[in-house]
């Protein structure tokens, strides 16, 4: 197996470097399907289990052939399996050629499922469904599929968890829970958001010997928008690094417009991110209400009373970069306050109330901008609901780029960084981010690297890495539950200057 590629792939477009690669084949990719067999056992051999038995679960098509390569692979060495057959392969197809292999290695296919008072595996092998299914599975597949999550087994999927739409990640009925998927020939999109992130398990990837670059041609037909994947391993190499000589003017001046009577605590967790992300200088345009409790909480902040005009436009003349919405209520003063940040030049991150303002008029595009919708502030924004923008992260973040301009993050499991060239999934997070105050977070880590040097896309893509990273940290450290987001600062403070390891 070998580390996660960052280009990611439309399984359409794998499908035309399969039909290309055939051609030049002798007219067929088995020689591919047997190197996927031979992954699928690799990582079986890793799996630790008390119960020796393995169970693969094929269906007709070639996702079940690679089950059945694997099959006569384990026969070989001597393994103990059992292979389940929803129905037979294709006629001529390469499925089916895999399928006469095994049988003529002394291989048994049972079409009927087992009960488990008859014993259970250690490890399961699903080769139901490909990766080219757009609705949810039908009977029987759907009733395997729930049999298999029922067995209590390490779960290999093939490529892509049966019932999964692997370009979205969506899950529209049932769907095997594997805890590890093996991705072949080239990553899938939707296996880094959406619904996927619980389905997934550990990613594995097998190249299968073949060479992307060599089909490049193929590729672009399918390709509107570059897709890329992103992990905070990835950006470390991009993160700012500061000159001995440097001094808090050459780290960047921000400021956050953010925080009405009652809900200061945005305007302070974004101003702690600004911090931690490294911002020289952070000013917080706020209602008077808040201002002993964001001295109190953090004395390095600065204030101004965002109900002066003067002391606002002052305030945006001075900064490098501004964020505006954390908390700022969807009041006549917040419209206010966002036109003079729309109408200021300044390159600027809307988020929260800033979004849901910008929801109620018509898009007006703006380059020097960047939006962090989460998915239910995105439906707004697009005149659907979070269910919509869910069911299709990447288009719902394409269509927002395209009427609102600039940079968009598209918040949740598996955030998504679009602008006008490229399209990347973050490859970083957890459920411990779960919580609110969270984004507010991000928001400042955001406005700190822009403000900092990096182009607005840079800002995006590095800020939402770092989070999902910081998250990560936090739910090892403590779990999943319980976690706030003024508990990321010290993780954030780590990542930022590029180490994970103190």
């Amino acid at each position: 197996m070998n580390a996660l590629p960052v280009k990611v792939y439309l399984t359409a477009a794998v499908k035309a470097v399969e039909s290309a690669y055939a051609a030049n084949h002798g007219g067929d990719c088995y020689d591919l399907m047997e190197r996927a067999g031979a992954a699928l056992v690799r990582a079986a051999e890793k799996i630790k289990s008390d119960q020796p038995e393995i169970w693969i679960f094929c269906g007709r098509g070639n996702n079940g052939g690679d089950g059945y390569v694997a099959g006569s692979l384990l026969l070989e060495r001597g393994a103990r399996i059992r292979l389940f057959a929803v129905g037979e392969p294709h006629e001529e197809s390469e499925a089916a050629r895999a399928c006469r292999n095994f049988l003529s290695r002394g291989g048994k296919i049972e079409t009927m499922l087992p009960s488990l008072d008859e014993g259970r595996p250690g490890i399961i092998i699903d080769a139901l469904l490909g990766t080219g299914i757009s609705s949810e599975p039908h009977f029987p597949v759907s009733d395997w599929i729930s049999f298999i999550n029922r067995v209590r087994a390490k779960v290999i999927a093939v490529d892509c968890p049966s019932g999964m739409n692997a370009d979205t990640g969506a899950v529209l009925g049932n769907c095997v829970n594997a805890d590890c998927t093996v991705c072949m020939l080239a990553l899938k999109p939707g296996l880094f958001t959406s619904d996927a992130v619980d389905y997934t398990g550990k990613i594995l990837f097998d190249a299968l010997g073949c060479d992307l670059d060599d089909y490049q041609d193929e590729l672009a037909r399918f390709e509107k928008i570059p897709l890329t994947r992103s992990s905070y391993e990835d950006i470390v190499p991009q993160l700012p690094q500061r000159f001995k000589s440097c001094n808090k003017g050459d780290n960047g001046r921000v400021l956050i417009i953010a925080g009405s009577r009652g809900m200061g605590g945005a305007a302070i967790l974004a101003g702690c991110g600004a911090l931690r992300a490294g911002a020289g200088l952070v000013k917080i345009a706020t209602d008077p209400f808040n201002v002993n409790a964001i001295n109190s909480i953090h004395p390095e902040l600065m204030t101004a009373d965002f109900n002066d005009d003067e002391a606002v436009k002052a305030a945006l003349q001075w900064c490098d970069t501004v964020a505006v919405g954390p908390g700022l209520s969807k009041s006549r003063r917040s419209r206010e306050l966002l036109d003079l940040v729309f109408d200021s030049g300044v390159d600027c991150i809307a988020d929260a109330d800033a979004l849901s303002l910008m929801s109620a008029q018509e898009p007006l595009p703006q380059e020097n901008r960047i939006i962090t919708p989460h998915p239910g502030e995105a439906g707004r924004l697009l005149g659907c609901d979070a269910e919509t923008v869910n069911a299709d992260r990447f288009t719902a973040a394409s269509k927002l780029q395209q009427l609102y301009g600039g940079v968009v993050l598209l918040k949740g499991a598996g955030s998504v960084v679009c602008d006008r060239h490229r399209m990347t999934v973050i490859d970083s997070g957890s459920p411990a981010l779960a919580v609110g105050g969270s984004g507010d977070m991000l928001t400042g880590i955001i406005a700190a690297l822009a403000a900092g040097g990096l182009s607005l896309r840079q800002a995006a893509l590095i800020g939402a890495c770092i989070h999902g990273k910081a998250g990560e940290m936090a739910e090892e450290e403590y779990g999943s539950a319980g976690t706030l987001p003024s508990d990321l600062e010290g993780y954030i403070r780590r990542l930022v200057n590029g180490r994970v390891h103190d």
